[in-house]
């Protein structure tokens, strides 16, 4: 079989890799005491950031994550962001952490407002988000994946089975199950769907920025610490190692790191997070 992107999840276990070693490269081990992952998708990211936290609590919308076997030190519970308030204690964290997750979340403030309410007065909340950069990736390159893709199947012998993204490979809205929202096959065929609760692809350009995410933490209570760039990714696995080198010592970035904490509230952990890269 003629193989000309890597695979899928190789690609995005390498890149949330990057991410953890971006943000907690000055972070000891097991820094954190109680901490929550909102989000968490296949879990493989909560194997990299359990090495910085005593106790995870690793959660997710979907029950899948229920697959993946607590132990004492890590717990999987299925909880949605929006109701993270009624699920945990107030207080109960001195870490919260998402990633790429807020902006499938359809009322972001009451998640922060949920998170600002768990989380200790001396506590940390990070939250990965993509950057307005991954859109203009995601809308150029949609039509190279989709020929790429059938490429690979048609030299397989297999026939693409369309199921509504660009490359056929997940349904169109499978990070975003709270909504109710569909689009025909055509338009499917022609064109990226949104990626997140926007319901146009032009709103992505806006809500992405990280003046709409400072706004939206700001409002919930919380103070910027640091904004990180984090690594630069198609969205698609294509590769092009070297470009994204590239890319990076120009200062481009796929998404940034809201490193927050209580406005007012002084946090010793702010310390290991520096605001190295000039993202602000």
């Amino acid at each position: 079989m003629l193989k000309l992107k890597a695979d899928w999840s190789e690609y995005l276990h390498r890149l949330r890799r990057r991410e953890i070693e971006i943000i907690f490269r000055h972070c000891p081990a097991h820094a954190f005491r109680h901490g929550l992952e909102l989000g968490a998708g296949d879990a493989f990211q909560s194997d990299l950031l359990a090495r910085y936290v005593q106790t995870l609590v690793v959660t997710d919308f979907s029950a899948r994550i229920l697959e993946h076997p607590s132990t004492p030190q890590r717990i999987h519970r299925v909880c949605d962001a929006e109701e993270v308030a009624q699920v945990f204690a107030p207080a109960e964290f001195d870490l919260v952490f998402s990633s790429n997750m807020m902006e499938h979340v359809p009322r972001p403030e009451r998640a922060l407002a949920g998170v600002h309410r768990v989380l200790r007065d001396d506590g940390i909340a990070i939250h990965v988000m993509p950057s307005p950069f991954w859109k203009l990736c995601q809308m150029a390159g949609f039509h190279l994946d989709a020929f790429l893709t059938r490429l690979e199947r048609y030299s397989s012998g297999n026939l693409p089975q369309f199921n509504g993204s660009a490359g056929d490979s997940a349904p169109a809205d499978e990070n975003n199950l709270k909504l109710e929202r569909s689009y025909g096959r055509l338009r499917r065929l022609l064109w990226p769907v949104p990626h997140g609760v926007s319901f146009k692809n032009w709103q992505e350009f806006f809500v992405f920025r990280r003046v709409y995410w400072q706004r939206q933490l700001e409002a919930a209570g919380f103070q910027m610490v640091a904004i990180l760039r984090g690594p630069v990714s198609s969205g698609y696995g294509f590769g092009f190692d070297g470009a994204r080198t590239v890319l990076e010592k120009m200062g481009a970035a796929s998404e940034f790191v809201y490193v927050t904490k209580k406005k007012g509230r002084t946090s010793n952990a702010a310390a290991y997070f520096r605001n190295e890269s000039g993202a602000r």
